[in-house]
């Protein structure tokens, strides 16, 4: 049976890149939308046309039959523009949602995807750009159908008011250019203030959740204020940044509605004179200044399409940064070998930044302890074995195979390696530990914790539990995943002497013999039951045996038995 890599994604390396990925599924219904907004402004531009013409020949003539004639032509125009400006409403958003939607599983596959990240980033800063930035993005959908609809109803005004008159025709014109040349200009600094907005509220939200995961630790250490000033600092200066930002936004919009402003006063005042000069009849001025009133709002479309195009291209730009930050590790197309992989793990002259020509052999049932008296030789180690970073120097072989020749989706089925620091969901019972957990609960000795989370549910990262708890539930779920090989780093550290002995029993009865378990730990009561333990020291093994004979090692008693 052949087993595909994860696919390779869509080269994102640009805001353009982004928008794109944003409109791949919408386009349709985002260009539906901008059509019937444009129909709903063009009918607008025609209402005071017809109000115009009906004064010149039903009124002026005093003829009912076509006073009529042209209330009704008002009355079918004005149901089009109902029907096209109420059926863009529902289409628009809903383009505007999906295409948040595909922004935000982009945003959230690429943070989660197995290859990991050369350069981490904080949660915050993740959360942020999976939620207020892909919404700016998906607002796109609207901008564009503002952009648009304000051109169309720009041009139809335009000539409208040039078959009215070549002079109020002039006028709007030189208006128009004016709002086509300026506001390109009064977008660049907005465009430039709103990513500075965008980054400062990711850094506000990234201490944000760095406090509520942490909310524990502060109130151990008395240091709730401290952290709280810090919040403080940072929304400050997240706050500022915004007004700087809506202040910008405010001039864009200010300078254009002035220009709209404007419009309107001289086709006003031109009509005038034009209607005392004799060359206007009342029906074309009526018409023409109409039409001037209307040009406010498509100037005003234009404007809103030009901020909101800023912000689009500011979130997009942040979140093609993060989408293509490079890999941490590379992933094998395809692995040609037949499964099942046997459950053995071997590690091959590591050489790293923290580790010096490891050896390390485990055998399918055995269930082995590792001793490192460096904790970032330990990490080093996890992280190696977890395929997160790749292996400076040398091999680690997972069944005969090396781990760089498997896909990571294969490898991680096979080779489960449990963090420390396990995090819990909010999630039900049986999600975290399925649907017959009495096994795994009793080896980990989590009953108590599992029914608590029965009666009143887990909080995100168990906050509602004590690290022991916790550490219980987390051991409990690597278990009940029941992976061949099983590397657990420090899965007791939180525990008591009594519960520690009680786990370590329980762990040895559940694996031992029947899969390949690999503990990363200096817990007297975990190495005593493990089949051997290497003791490594300075980067490579220096000791390998029972936890017995190895209790009168010097070196391995002043790392275990001090």
């Amino acid at each position: 049976m052949l087993h595909a890599a994860y696919s390779a994604p869509v080269p994102v390396d640009s805001a353009g890149t982004v928008v794109r990925l944003a409109f791949r599924r919408c386009r349709t219904s985002a260009l539906l939308t901008a059509l019937m907004v444009s129909v709903h402004q063009v009918c607008e531009a025609t209402t005071p046309v017809i109000v115009g013409l009906a004064l010149d020949d039903a009124v002026a003539e005093g003829s009912v039959a076509g006073a009529w004639k042209w209330i009704a032509l008002l009355g079918g125009v004005y149901a089009v523009l109902s029907l096209c400006g109420n059926g863009a409403g529902p289409v628009g958003y809903r383009a505007a949602t999906r295409a948040e939607h595909d922004v935000r599983q982009a945003v959230v596959e690429r943070v989660l995807d197995p290859r990991g990240m050369a350069q981490e980033r904080p949660t915050g800063e993740a959360l942020s750009l999976a939620s207020s930035d892909a919404s700016e993005v998906g607002n796109g959908v609207h901008a564009l159908a503002s952009g648009v609809s304000g051109l169309a109803a720009l041009a139809v005004a335009t000539v409208a008011l040039f078959l009215t008159s070549v002079t109020l025709g002039v006028v709007a014109l030189v208006s128009v250019l004016l709002v086509v040349f300026v506001a390109p200009l009064l977008a660049r600094p907005l465009q430039q203030r709103s990513a500075v907005q965008q980054e400062a509220a990711a850094d506000a939200a990234g201490v944000a959740v760095d406090m509520v995961e942490g909310v524990r630790v502060l109130s151990g250490l008395g240091a709730q204020r401290n952290a709280v000033g810090r919040y403080r600092e940072m929304s400050q200066l997240s706050r500022r940044a915004r007004v700087r930002a809506g202040a910008a936004e405010s001039v864009f919009e200010g300078v254009t509605s002035v220009i709209g402003g404007f419009l309107l006063i001289a086709v006003a005042a031109a009509g005038a004179l034009l209607v005392i000069d004799g060359d206007l009849t009342p029906g074309q001025l009526v018409a023409g200044v109409g039409l001037a009133q209307f040009l406010v709002g498509p100037v005003s479309r234009i404007a809103y399409a030009g901020a909101q195009v800023a912000t689009v291209r500011a979130s997009a730009r942040r979140i093609a940064t993060l989408l293509d930050t490079p890999y941490a590790v590379d992933d094998p197309a395809v692995l040609a070998p037949v499964e099942p992989i046997p459950a053995t793990l071997e590690v091959r002259n590591l050489d790293g930044t923290h580790l010096r020509g490891l050896d390390l052999e485990v055998r399918e049932g055995e269930l082995i302890a590792v001793v490192v008296d460096d904790l970032a030789a330990r990490s080093e180690l996890l992280d190696v074995l977890a395929r997160r970073r790749p292996a400076p120097s040398g091999a680690v072989v997972v069944g005969r195979l090396p781990a760089d020749a498997i896909p990571l989706e294969t490898l991680h089925r096979h080779v489960a390696v449990v963090p420390h620091n396990g995090s819990l969901f909010t999630e039900p019972l049986a999600d975290v530990v399925g649907d017959e957990p009495s096994a795994v609960l009793a080896a980990a000795q989590a009953e108590d914790v599992a029914e608590q989370v029965r009666a009143h549910g887990s909080l995100h990262h168990g906050r509602n539990l004590s690290g022991g708890q916790r550490q219980r539930l987390s051991l409990a779920r690597a278990l009940a995943t029941d992976p061949p090989v099983l590397v657990l780093d420090e899965p007791t550290s939180a525990l008591d002497t009594v519960t520690e002995a009680s786990v370590a029993t329980g762990l040895r009865e559940l694996r031992a013999g029947r899969r390949t378990t690999v503990l990363v730990t200096s817990s007297a009561s975990m190495l005593a039951v493990a089949d051997r333990v290497v003791l490594v020291q300075d980067g490579r093994a220096v000791a390998v045996g029972t936890h017995t004979e190895l209790a009168a090692d010097e070196r391995y008693a002043a790392v275990v038995l001090a």
